[in-house]
Order: C-alpha cells, then structure tokens, then sequence
C-alpha cells in the first residue's frame, strides 16, 4: 500500500483525539474520513499532513516512514476549507508560489504553471486577483496550487463547505476527474455523507477518534458494520425492541413486529436491540380493510408530502410514531390524509444490539 497508518493514537491533556487508527491506502484510490463534527477525521489528516504529531504509531508514505518528518518534507500538498488564496498576488503567482518556495527554476516553473492552468480550467485567469474570481473559480486555484507540485498524496480538509450547493455538485466531479487523471492517492476530509458516497472508493467512517468502519462506499452505505453508521450514513428509520421466544422476531412494543433477517444478528428473548430499515427500502401501499398482513408492516396515515426532485417523501403517522418514505416520483402518489401500509422485507433490515447513546452522538 502506499500509505500507511499504523496504529496511529493522538491525546490531548488526557483526551484521545484518535484512538489506534489504522488503515493502509492504495496508490490510485479516493478515500474520504467521514464523521460526525468533533469525530477526530481533520486531526487525523493533520497527522498524515505532518501537521501534528501522533502520540503514538506511525505514517509511512510511499514505504517511508515520515512520522517524525515535517511537512514539507513529506511529500504531501493540502487543501483547506478557507482557500487561503493570497489577496495581493494574482491567479498565476498564488499558483507559483509553492513552487518558488521549492526553489524551481524560472523555465521550470512556467512550464509547470501552463500545465496547472490547463488542468484547473483557468486559462485567461492568470492575471486575475481573488476577489475577481467566481468561488468555483477560487476553488479550482486552491487546488491547483495544491497539485502544481505533483505531490505524492493530496489531502482535502472540507474544500467544499463553503460552495453552494449546485457548485459544490460541479466540483465533486471535477475533484474526482483530478484524481482519476492524477493517479494519485486523495483523501478527503468532510461531515457530508453525500459528498463521500459520490466521490470516493472507499470510505472510513471515524467516531469519537476510532474508525468504525474502512470499506468500499457501496458497503459502508448497503451493508454498515455498526448502529452508529446505520443511522449516520443514510436516511433510515429506527426501531427499538426487544427479542422474541425465538430470536426471529423483534417486538417494538407499541410499533411493528420486525421479522428478522436468516442471517442477520440473534439474541436471547427479552434482550434490547435496534433495528434500522432505509427510508427507499419502504414500499407503501392503500392501507387493507382487514387487520395487518404480518410482521415488517405498519398501518398509518399520510400526515406531509415533500418534493425532491426524481423522489417524493412521505412522512407518515403509525399512531403517534413518526415514519419516513422515500419513493420514486413516478410511483403511485398519496395525498395527506390518505391511509397507507408501510411494507419491508427482512433483508432490508440492519440489526445491532442496543446502543443508548446514539440519539446524542447523532444529533452532534
């Protein structure tokens, strides 16, 4: 792998910022540290970067270990959140400069300036000042001017959260075309699950300074190890019960009883656990005369109806327990008001056993 984590821990006065993080990252790979605000993923960056120094473990690049080397001798190039572009200087100088700071030569540096300048789209830019540029444009010089010296790794602290949302769309593409073209390794700091799952091949989902997951994107989102990824990464609805006689059965006392996956997680009747179905894995359907058709299944009423786009939300009303839908526009619609049945198959269901403290770390 080309770079390494090995058992990387950070503490600050008697907290743990990071606790034991490893992780082993591949040459050409787009990788994101998703979590929470305050999970410890910048910390960790700023570890890799050279930034701060771990208490313990340590950062190997590129089969070196570099844990104890500064920054600028690492290798590595980032980009912040603030684009902390030079107000004073133009387009071109701000995207020379870290390679005046190398002591380039002048024929070198205009070469490697022309080829930036045509990777970032800012061709007749060049003499511009900052507060000419668009923000979109603005972004696209603090990552050149992380990627003009062709750095082994470039690491990304939230660039985005500062962009609207339809440029930060536009920009999500353009990054991963970087790194694609580039082949080199991105790692992507960011609390936008969106932004991850679009972006990146694999995900590290980081909680309270330990990562509770390293997988590719499609796992982390379809199949996630722990209650607390469930709930984060997603939209799903929670269920707490307990397990029945058999263990097949979770009984949620006032809500459904969920029928449980064949392989899914067991336990001794009467032991607390969470379940958590997707809000797109729900199908609705006009509530039947008669009683329930069985387990996974929930009468209830249309209480709000909210657009987005390709999907509708319902929100619906299960005897005063609230339950999201997502469904597609195209699908039959209810109107507020309507009484539906709210369907899930067992294998839509992500089971854990009871885990008291999420509502707060989620709300975080």
């Amino acid at each position: 792998m080309y770079i390494t984590l090995d058992g990387i821990s950070k503490e600050y006065s008697g907290f743990r910022a990071i606790d034991r993080a490893t992780m082993s990252i591949g040459r050409d790979e787009f990788i994101s540290l998703l979590g929470p605000s305050g999970s410890g993923k910048t910390t960790l960056l700023r570890i890799i970067a050279g930034l701060e120094r771990p208490t313990r473990g340590r950062v190997i690049i590129d089969g070196q270990d570099v844990t104890a080397l500064p920054p600028h001798r690492r290798g590595v190039a980032m980009v912040f959140q603030e684009f902390l572009l030079f107000p004073h200087r133009t387009v071109a100088e701000n995207l020379a400069f870290p390679l005046r700071m190398m002591k380039m030569p002048r024929a070198d540096i205009e070469e490697r300036l022309r080829w930036i300048v045509g990777l970032m789209s800012l061709n007749g830019l060049e003499d511009r000042y900052p507060n000419q540029l668009s923000g979109g444009q603005q972004q696209r010089v603090a990552l050149g001017r992380g990627l003009v010296g062709k750095p082994k790794a470039l690491l990304l602290d939230e660039p985005l959260a500062n962009l609207d949302r339809e440029l930060r769309q536009e920009m999500e593409i353009e990054i991963r075309r970087h790194q694609a073209t580039l082949g080199i390794p991105f790692i992507y700091v960011t609390h936008n699950q969106e932004e991850a799952l679009s972006m990146s091949d694999r995900i590290a989902v980081v909680r309270r300074g330990r990562i509770e997951d390293f997988a590719e994107r499609s796992a982390v989102y379809d199949r996630p190890r722990t209650s607390f990824i469930a709930q984060f990464v997603g939209r799903s609805n929670r269920f707490d019960g307990q397990f029945g006689p058999d263990g097949r059965l979770l009984d949620t006392g006032n809500g459904p009883q969920l029928a449980l996956p064949e392989d899914g997680l067991r336990g001794l009747p009467g032991h607390a656990a969470q379940a958590f179905v997707k809000v797109e894995k729900i199908r609705l359907s006009d509530a039947p005369d008669g009683p329930l058709p069985g387990p996974n299944a929930m009468l209830c009423t249309v209480r709000d109806i909210i657009l987005r786009g390709p999907q509708i939300d319902y929100l619906l009303d299960a005897g005063g327990r609230e339950l999201s839908v997502s469904s597609p526009r195209d699908a039959a619609p209810f109107a507020r008001g309507h009484r539906v049945l709210a369907r899930w198959r067992p294998e839509d269901i992500d089971l854990f056993p009871q885990e008291t403290d999420l509502p707060a770390e989620q709300a975080a």
